[in-house]
């Protein structure tokens, strides 16, 4: 049996694979809360990470026969970007930021600024700083708490604390660590002049992990940990690696050609690519894949987050909400959104804020806004598609995943918009879904076998054709023209 872990933003899950028929036979979850401050501060303690995942491993256990000495490697998927900081005895040092923390601006810009900008920075690490990824952090915590920063032994992500805690070794892989912003995601290294950039002293240098392999694992189980749960002493764990990274992987988005897109309360779209395009846009992040490939990312802020406001504002049940997206025409009568409730990544409008325009009397109906919202969400996503098509091609196939891949307006919504045919995957575990194929493999070639994580994905990834959409060929011409007229109002006028 397989042990999946995903530490996300809102909680943790596991899930226990079997391999035998390929079932998730078991699931767990615990929830941990969020630090938010109105500057932007959000964090977490680590030792919630710990908590709620000994809770949802005991869930887990307590709803199957099956027992932790059954399970044969573990490995975990991770939110990404977040800073641990160590101490020389492993301590963490400090409350961790998170990914959607934003109190760095400051400092990302000045990093960005020192480091002779964007293109100079593509060239050092083939991919972009945006505010959330790590660099930025590391410098807020070096200017703002120094006597922190003097005492940082060991620099870790997220799910590198974890595997932390489960088998004492300081590791990252390649994909996590793309997320750095010091992390060349070509040579799969280190970046040097980066590191030195944040921190001419050298302390972040020393303090970075070993960059482990995908496909080996990083070490067992601590005996503590064996004996806290009753896991086998022998029990592997393997890297693992960030959520966008395992969230590819739990889609089967392991070979050229293939694209996920995740629509959850944010929106996220990577497509799989051989090779790093010379010429890529400062909006498009560039993951290493665990494979040898890369997954080259887009992502907006706003996506079900937009449809689940104007729930609340109706004060409806989600039923209703498909009801009223489904019930309005393509186009929505006209009316146009432009959601950026939150600012927004995709288009790159930081401080934007939500704009509605061509309302009229006709058109000013429940149906008309939810669908105008949910068409808002896919041109967006679509800015973004295309920012990734110019420089690694189209995708033959949207492969679904989050809360709006159950939606059938929403499915098709999106293959019209993206004149693509799109499919929910079978299972919607996510990262922790990912994590337990991913230890399936490296346990299996860790026993002598050849097997490839593309193997393992062909094998137990699975596609809902009862979920699926294609486009309809009067309705892709429909929104091919919509989609100009938001593109042009993007480029052209204020939304601050």
């Amino acid at each position: 049996m397989y042990l999946g872990i995903d530490c996300g933003t809102q909680g943790t899950k596991v899930v226990l694979l079997d391999p035998a028929s390929g079932v998730i036979v078991a699931r767990g979850h615990a929830g941990h809360p969020i630090i938010a401050e109105a500057n932007g501060r959000r964090e977490q303690k680590a030792v919630w990470w710990i908590a709620a995942l000994r809770e949802a491993i005991r869930d887990l256990f307590s709803k199957t026969a099956y027992r932790p000495a059954d399970v044969a490697a573990i490995a975990v998927s991770g939110q990404q970007h977040g800073l641990v900081v160590l101490d020389e005895h492993g301590e963490v040092l400090r409350n961790v930021k998170l990914w959607n923390d934003t109190e760095t601006t400051a400092e990302n810009e000045a990093l960005c600024e020192a480091a002779g900008g964007e293109r100079r920075i593509r060239s050092l690490i083939n991919t972009t700083i945006p505010v959330g990824f790590t660099a930025s952090k590391l410098a807020w915590v070096r200017r703002h708490e120094p006597e922190t920063y003097a005492r940082i032994r060991h620099v870790l992500l997220p799910h590198d604390y974890v595997n932390f805690w489960l088998t004492g070794e300081y590791a990252t892989d390649s994909g996590e660590a793309s997320g750095t912003g010091y992390f060349d995601v070509a040579t799969r290294t280190w970046s040097r002049p980066m590191t030195d950039l944040i921190d001419p002293s050298g302390v972040l240098e020393r303090a970075l992990p070993r960059i482990a392999s995908p496909l080996e694992p990083i070490g067992t189980v601590r005996p503590e940990v064996a004996a806290e749960f009753g896991f086998a002493p022998t029990t592997r764990v393997a890297c693992g690696s960030g959520d966008n990274v395992m969230g590819a992987v739990g889609t089967g988005n392991v070979a050229a050609g293939r694209a996920t897109l995740g629509l959850g309360t944010s929106g996220v779209l990577n497509l799989h690519a051989d090779t790093i395009a010379d010429a890529v846009d400062p909006s498009v992040y560039v993951f290493c894949g665990l494979d040898g490939g890369w997954l080259p990312t887009v992502a907006t802020m706003n996506a079900t987050s937009t449809t689940t406001l104007l729930q609340k504002l109706f004060d409806v049940e989600l039923d209703e909400v498909e009801r009223l997206m489904s019930a309005a025409a393509p186009g929505a009568g006209g009316l146009r959104m432009y959601p950026f409730f939150s600012g927004e990544r995709i288009p790159a409008l930081p401080r934007a804020r939500g704009v509605m325009k061509g309302m009229s009397a006709d058109n000013m109906t429940r149906e008309n806004l939810m669908r105008a919202g949910a068409e808002a969400v896919a041109f967006g996503l679509k800015w973004g598609y295309e920012l990734l098509a110019r420089s690694f091609g189209r995708a033959g196939q949207f492969r679904l995943t989050g809360g709006g891949a159950n939606s059938a307006a929403w499915r098709q919504i999106l293959a019209d918009v993206f004149d693509t045919n799109v499919m929910r995957v079978k299972c919607d575990e996510g990262g922790a879904f990912a994590a337990a194929l991913l230890a399936l493999t490296v346990d299996q070639r860790a026993r002598g076998t050849s097997v490839t994580l593309y193997d393992v994905c062909e094998r137990y990834v699975e596609l809902d054709e009862t979920m699926a959409a294609e486009p309809r060929r009067e309705v892709v011409e429909q929104y091919r023209e919509a989609f100009g007229e938001y593109a042009d109002t993007v480029a052209h006028e204020d939304f601050e």
